[in-house]
This record gives C-alpha cells, structure tokens and sequence, in this order.
C-alpha cells in the first residue's frame, strides 16, 4: 500500500482549521495542526511532512516567514498559501517563494479541496517516480554483479568488437539476464558442462537467480549436453 500523506495545517482561525483538518481527513490523509507559524515550524523540526497548508497572517510568525524556514528544512514539500481578500500580492509572493498553489479567503471548501487533490497527486507521483529510480538502481547493481559472478566486461567496448556492450550477448529472463554461454553446445569433454552447473549453483546460492530458474537452466544445460553426444555405433 502507499504511504499515507502527511499534512501540516497552520492557521489561528479554530474554525478554518478545523474546516481544512476534516476535509484532509476524509481524503486519507494524516493531518496535524498548529495554531501559529512558530508551532507549525516546531511540528516541521519534530517529524516529517508532505504539504503544508498555512494562513498567511498568523500570530508569532507569519505564513512567508514560515514557508521560507520549511523550504529551507524540507525542500520537497508542497506549500498551499491561504490568503485573506485583497491580499493576493502577498499570495503572488508567496508563489514566487516556492508556493505550490494559494487560496483566498473566504473560500468554498470545494476549491481548496481541488487545490489539495492535486498537490496530493502531485505526491504520488513524485513517490512513484523515486519508486521506479531506486528499482532502475537495484536492477543495475544485479546486472553489475552477475557481471562480475560470470566474469564478464561491463559497459567498456569490449577487445574486437567496438562499441559492443556485454549487455548485446545477454538473453532477457523474468528478473535477471544469462549469458548464451549456458546455452551454447558444450566440447565432448564432461568438464565444461561441470563448470558450468557450478557456477549456475553459485548465483542461485548467492539470490542472482531463483530456485526455479536454476532448474530450468540446469534442466537446458543438460539436454543440450545428452543432445550432442554422440550416439553408441550398433
């Protein structure tokens, strides 16, 4: 399951708080509140946080005051700007401040909830994209050592053959990549077969490959070996 949001709401007013922390709520979100921009940068200090929603004229510290603090703690977090009427210069400012979005005062409950909606998906998408970065990464760093397992050139062009990567003699299974050395015919000499199941075993044993990939290569390896023997004369 995804990981919940984690919302932090800074306004003086009790009613637009408890107004914005019911609605965050109903959308799954976690939500904590402050009822001021020092308490709100206090809760920053003391755990982590996705958005940040915060009335610009707050008591002990101001909403711009506060949105540069959480920039400068938590560069990834999504700011949303409550601004009273007629102050909409101080809203631009805050934009140009690092602001995802802004919202004025009085609001309809149904335009912040867009607002938050969209900064909420904003979140799952930069969680997907961090997701699929730290797969690409350990999907690399397998192929990096079943490189070195198989003793194999890595990206460097190898001896004859340039602009040729060892990734062009692969063959693509399930999760990793086998050279074609497993499935090429193996001498009349029983040995190379040996070493091959033996360093078929080693990547099973060290997790590279699964049980059941190692049975099925195996399994290839073998019939190739009984194939091209040859046969007893009559």
């Amino acid at each position: 399951m995804e990981p919940t949001i984690r919302v932090l709401i800074a306004d003086d007013d009790d009613l637009c708080r408890e107004i914005l922390r019911d609605a965050m709520l109903e959308m799954g979100a976690r939500v904590a509140v402050a009822r001021d921009g020092l308490e709100a940068l206090e809760a920053l200090q003391a755990q982590a946080f996705d958005i940040l929603i915060t009335d610009l004229n707050m008591p002990r510290m101001d909403g711009l005051t506060l949105l540069a603090h959480a920039r400068e703690r938590v560069p990834h977090l999504l700011s949303i700007i409550i601004t009273g009427f007629g102050s909409l210069e101080s809203a631009i400012e805050a934009i140009r401040r690092g602001a995802y979005d802004y919202v004025q005062k009085p609001f309809k409950l149904e335009e912040i909830s867009v607002v938050i909606r969209n900064a909420m998906e904003k979140i799952a998408i930069l969680r997907e994209k961090a997701r699929l970065v730290k797969e690409l990464e350990e999907a690399r760093n397998k192929l990096s050592e079943l490189q070195e397992v198989m003793g194999l050139p890595g990206r460097e062009s190898r001896e004859g053959e340039p602009g040729e990567s060892a990734a062009a003699s692969m063959v693509l299974f399930p999760r990793h990549t086998l050279p074609l050395s497993f499935f090429q015919p193996p001498e009349d000499d029983a040995s190379p077969v040996l070493a091959e199941l033996e360093r078929l075993k080693r990547l099973r044993d060290d997790g590279v490959i699964r049980r059941d990939e190692f049975d099925r290569l195996k399994g290839i390896i073998i019939d190739r070996s009984t194939s091209n023997k040859p046969k007893a004369s009559s």
